[in-house]
């Protein structure tokens, strides 16, 4: 008979090793994933297929370098919100930091930079502002501790309703201008306006002037910085059109400007004049020395006008939700992604998170636009500084009167010939349109083609290429439109002059508004290569401002230097370079309005107005007279055949001679 084991025996030899086996499955399965990374063994691999199936390895596995969830735990929800995009680590979409496409051409070579190889002018050094762990904008570049220094605000140009800050604070939704010395500032009322209402000057809510001392103590010693120059576009979506962009850009290109600084009257009543960078200088400072914004901001438009549907009772709550509309800003949502494709866009949203934060952020550099501020400070557009000058040029432009607010800082601000230029050459770049008006890329200074083994030939002439916008198929309420017969005749006509080769192109295109993407690209390249542009007035022929300026420069054109040593000629209204293309607008008889016709002399575009068979040149403009009532969508009437003859006379000495 055995004998008998109390509690107190010794274990045996099986007990220990089955206490050991034990012992070991339990530390291997408690540190599963390290002991698999031990072995070389992917844990995110089995916790997420095999383990799963078994019922095992539940655990979440977190996120991948590149931000999206493994492979195995991705499902359809997260492949339409991130993609299944290839990533690399360096690369920013499968494309190298800093580097173009591998065709150096294209759409896809706008990461970054435009180029014909890999190696292009922009890296990742500190001035690219991209934000990085280690290159360019740090996160730690992104946290500033100012103590009781809170940076002062500083005015680099300023005209009423445009005007170009440094270190502005927002908080709260507030925008904070900073200085001990308030007479160095212009009013805010001449810099923005209520968010309620656009004819008062802002209330506290939305803009307001502190000391350094009071910020510091309202602020605290902390903030966070949002490198970069921001564009800022006050006003709801109805106050916004499509020379809202355009005229930011104008305000932008002052800062490059060789002309005296901005001259502003402060609060107390003092004529201040502005520092400015290029003060002193004989020359203007080179374009691409002046940084590109890096996002514009509208603060009071929503990026939908139409509401957010939720799934219904029984609908799968990661299908697609139903397309919204997007609001409007004014202007195509391609364009900024064409000439600027570098340009962040914010949204009320966007800067409600701002607010929600409670934190202060220091805005590097602001262009601010303001219509309403712009509209109540009109009589002070113009500087005491200018004004003898600007009399001079008021005799040789008649019609100003009537000057959209827009307009305000092309009379109050300076900029370089050929300011418009780059923005134009990344639209025909975008569009891959050769400037044929200007000479084609294979055309020599001389006009003569330049045949493949350097020799050249004689160029045959180009013919003049007309762009109708035509309105007929949008929808009541877009705009004003021809009458249908006059509309079929000018359209019959122009193809007739088009057969008799007095034209070589005829290309008849849609407003702008409710044109889809593959069909704006066909629009824009028809009106960026038009010599004649007409159809009837309103905001749809706001894209002329795409044709080719006769104040472009050319490779022959003078340079900075020369006209460094020549005050006469910095002073002197800009010379044309080449023929100027025509704008032709059709109003109703007694209707005029100098939107557009603004925005053409500006470019050094030629422009004519037409009421019916009278026509109107820059020598003999209309009084300014806005619609009434529906008279944004009237029938236009309209001599054609008066039109047919003036294209007839204008269209071949508008085109460049080879």
């Amino acid at each position: 008979m055995p004998h008998s084991r109390s509690w107190t025996a010794p274990p045996t030899r099986r007990e220990i090793t089955l206490l050991l086996f034990s012992l070991t499955i339990f530390v291997l399965s408690y540190n599963l994933e390290a002991s698999l990374r031990i072995v070389g063994v992917r844990p995110q691999k089995l916790t997420s297929s095999y383990l799963s199936s078994i019922g095992l390895g539940t655990k979440d596995p977190g996120f991948d370098p590149d931000g999206r969830r493994p492979k195995e735990w991705r499902d359809e929800l997260e492949t339409i919100i991130a993609g299944d995009w290839e990533w690399r680590e360096g690369e920013v979409s499968g494309v190298a930091r800093g580097s173009a496409a591998a065709s150096g051409s294209g759409r896809t070579a706008v990461i970054y930079n435009f180029g014909g190889s890999k190696k292009v002018a922009r890296n990742t050094r500190k001035e690219d502002r991209g934000v990085s762990l280690s290159t360019g904008v740090t996160v730690k570049d992104q946290f500033i501790k100012w103590g009781k220094d809170v940076p002062e605000t500083s005015v680099v140009a300023h005209t009423p309703g445009y005007t170009v800050l440094d270190n502005v604070i927002a908080v709260n939704g507030t925008l904070f201008v900073v200085a001990n010395d308030w007479t160095k500032v212009p009013k805010l009322g001449e810099i923005a306006s209520s968010s309620l209402d656009p004819t008062k000057p802002p209330r506290v809510q939305d803009w307001h002037i502190l000391t350094t001392n009071d910020a510091a103590g309202m602020f605290g010693p902390y903030a966070a910085k949002i490198h970069g120059t921001s564009w800022l576009a006050l006003g709801k979506a109805e106050a916004q059109d499509p020379y809202t962009l355009f005229s930011l850009f104008r305000t932008h290109a002052s800062l490059s400007s060789a002309a005296p600084p901005a001259s502003f009257t402060s609060s107390t009543g003092l004529h201040i004049i502005a520092p400015s960078s290029s003060s002193g200088s004989s020359s203007s400072t080179s374009p691409s020395s002046v940084p590109a914004p890096l996002r514009v901001i509208y603060p009071y438009i929503p990026t939908f006008s139409s509401p957010n549907i939720p799934p219904g009772p029984g609908e799968d709550p990661k299908s697609h939700p139903p397309p919204r509309e997007r609001a409007y800003t004014g202007t195509h949502p391609l364009l900024p992604k064409a000439v600027l494709p570098a340009l962040g866009v914010w949204y009320e949203e966007d800067w409600q998170d701002l607010a929600d934060m409670h934190v202060p952020f220091l805005l590097e550099r602001v262009v601010v636009a303001d219509r309403g501020a712009a509209e109540r400070g009109r009589d002070q557009w113009v500087s005491a500084a200018d004004a003898a000058r600007q009399d001079e040029l008021t005799k040789r432009e008649p019609g100003r009167e009537g000057e959209p607010p827009w307009a305000a800082p092309f009379v109050g601000l300076h900029a370089p010939e050929g300011w418009w230029a780059p923005v134009r050459a990344a639209l025909l770049r975008y569009l891959h349109v050769g400037d044929g008006a200007a000479g084609a890329d294979t055309v020599s200074e001389s006009g003569r083609g330049v045949s493949l083994w350097g020799l050249t030939k004689k160029q045959a002439a180009r013919k003049p290429v007309v762009a109708y916008v035509s309105m007929q198929d949008e929808p009541a309420g877009a705009g004003a439109r021809l009458a249908g017969e006059d509309h079929e005749r000018l359209v019959n006509g122009l193809r007739a002059l088009e057969r008799e080769g007095v034209l070589g192109e005829v290309v008849v295109v849609r407003g702008n508004g409710s044109v889809p993407a593959h069909e704006w690209e066909a629009r824009m390249s028809a009106i960026a290569r038009s010599t004649i542009l007409m159809g009837p007035y309103g905001f749809h022929l706001a894209d002329a401002v795409f044709m080719r300026s006769p104040y472009e420069p050319t490779a022959d054109a003078p340079s900075a230097k020369d006209k460094a040593h020549n005050k006469k000629q910095e002073n002197a209204p800009p010379q044309p370079r080449a023929p100027a293309p025509l704008l032709m607008e059709f109003f109703p008889p007694g209707t005029f309005v100098r939107d557009q016709q603004y925005a053409a002399q500006a470019l050094g575009i030629d422009y004519v107005a037409w009421w019916n068979e009278q026509r109107f040149t820059k020598d003999s403009l209309p009084t300014v007279s806005a619609p009434a009532g529906t008279g944004q969508d009237a029938r236009v009437p309209l001599d054609v055949d008066a039109v047919l003859r003036a294209v007839r006379e204008e269209a071949p000495r508008r085109v460049a001679s080879p």
